[in-house]
């Protein structure tokens, strides 16, 4: 988990320095979206993980 905080926390340092490359959200929300996924498989809880796809979703191109 605390991988994909980390890449929000990326993300979002490279949103306040300088435009972010779109590539590089869309293979954060892929990856999050991917850990979501093997969560519920696996029947564990995924509310972190979807806090963090929505903060990557709310980062402005």
């Amino acid at each position: 988990m605390e991988k994909y905080y980390r890449m929000v926390i990326d993300l979002y340092k490279e949103a306040l320095i300088n435009q972010v490359n779109s590539e590089k959200i869309l293979e954060v929300k892929k990856e999050i979206s991917n850990a979501i996924t093997t969560a519920r498989i696996q029947g564990t809880p995924t509310d972190g993980l979807q806090a963090l796809l929505e903060d990557v979703n709310s980062i402005v191109i």
